[in-house]
């Protein structure tokens, strides 16, 4: 046993308290003298026994009280070592559809404990699985920060039964103690869904999303405005209207043909897109209205814009001719524009980014991602230095609590009663 605050140990000392009261109370009294013991009567030995003995009792529930005070106050906690499982079987949620698995999971629970590939990885209970869980968890897990919890389970080896989507891989790959063998079941069907539309005047470009045998791509369909009941558009689909790209530029550095390099690659840009483009001046005292995009060619500090901006920045070591910054919606030129790095660096390709065709297509693609990766990618990396044993912490403050108040209601009842 050992405590989690040992410093209130030293209340202890408060027993010499009690124990002192009452050794000072039986001292002897004083001797009175006396001419005759005609009229005094003898006392009764019994009687004065129980006294004794009901004060006696008194002190050792009042010193018992005190000490249960004390240690509670210290919060002990029994600490004991446990061997770990030998081996413990994990299953992503989602996959508890298949009748095959559930089927398999039955037979496994007469021997092995199952648990769920979820937040803390409650057991498995098919029949208050939704209740016990929650509806979020069937969705697609974060495979490696839930890894990083296996250490809950305490088991030397893991069965983990998953989907092993792609989407559900997310920052550096873990290191854990543990054994895993993970079984992907592959459930990839060959799917097509329209995720984004975009209106012209009499017609429309949809963008699929097609995923065969485990590959994505795009791919994009124009069709006329009134054969759209023909598709499966869902009201989920991302719709925009067809929107001209608005360029503005500030340049005092004046560097020869820079604003005309930059103007003529927005303009092949538009007609690639179909856009229209429109270029205006940088208007500083109306920075904050000014919509689209802004080209700042200066050394000046760059003034308050919500939208994206280009600066000028030449960086020698640069690995592109347009780059990202610290900042998400700031961008930088990396080099003075020539003939020769227009052509081969592709300058127009490099600012597709500052248009930003598709804002929110990232989170369209993971919501109909169904594609898995290899178990060997999935894996996270083994150390060696395994644990097989775990510490369980039992706090005994409860019962502690307990005991003080069945002492103390003793204490009360022999209190009231005892004889004076």
């Amino acid at each position: 046993m050992s405590f989690v605050n040992p410093t209130y140990l030293w209340s202890l000392l408060g027993l010499l308290v009690p124990i002192a009261i009452h050794l000072w109370n039986r001292s002897e009294g004083k001797t009175i003298k006396v001419g005759s013991i005609r009229l005094i009567k003898e006392s009764q030995t019994s009687k004065s026994s129980r006294l004794q003995f009901n004060e006696f009792f008194l002190l050792i529930l009042r010193l018992i009280l005190i000490s249960l005070v004390c240690f509670i106050l210290a919060s002990p906690v029994s600490i004991a070592k446990r061997s770990n499982l030998k081996i413990a079987y994990v299953v992503e949620p989602s996959l508890l559809k298949l009748k095959s698995l559930r089927e398999a999971l039955d037979s496994i629970m007469d021997k092995n404990e199952v648990y769920l590939f979820a937040e803390n990885f409650p057991e498995y209970d098919k029949e208050n699985l939704v209740s016990n869980i929650g509806e979020r968890a069937f969705e697609n897990p974060q495979y490696w920060q839930l890894a990083q919890q296996f250490f809950k389970l305490h088991s030397d080896s893991l069965v983990v039964f998953s989907k092993a989507r792609l989407n559900g891989i997310n920052g550096k790959r873990p290191e854990i103690a543990q054994k895993v063998n993970w079984i992907v079941i592959d459930s990839t069907e060959s799917t097509s869904e329209i995720i984004e539309m975009t209106s012209f005047k009499d017609s429309l470009e949809l963008l699929e999303f097609n995923i065969q045998q485990n590959l994505g791509r795009f791919s994009k369909i124009r069709i006329a405005a009134i054969d759209s009941t023909n598709y499966h558009i869902t009201k989920n689909v991302l719709r925009h209207e067809l929107d001209t790209i608005r360029v503005q530029f500030y340049d005092d550095l004046m560097i020869e043909a820079q604003v005309k390099y930059l103007k003529t690659s927005f303009t092949a840009l538009g007609k690639y897109l179909k856009r229209p483009v429109v270029f205006n001046d940088f208007e500083i005292e109306n920075s904050v209205r000014n919509p689209g995009i802004l080209i700042w060619l200066s050394a000046k500090e760059l003034p308050e814009f919500s939208n994206t901006i280009l600066i000028f920045k030449p960086d020698a070591y640069a690995e592109k001719l347009i780059e990202k910054t610290e900042k998400p919606s700031v961008f930088k030129l990396t080099d003075t524009l020539h003939r020769k790095n227009i052509l081969e660096e592709h300058l127009a390709e490099n600012l597709l980014p500052l248009i930003g065709l598709h804002p929110k297509i990232d989170s369209k693609i993971t919501e109909f991602d169904i594609r898995n990766i290899d178990k060997e990618l999935l894996a996270p990396v083994f150390n060696s230095q395994s644990k097989k044993s775990y510490i369980v912490r039992l706090d005994l403050t409860p019962w502690l609590w307990l005991a003080f108040l069945l002492f103390f209601s003793i204490e009360r009842i022999v209190s009231k009663h005892r004889e004076q």
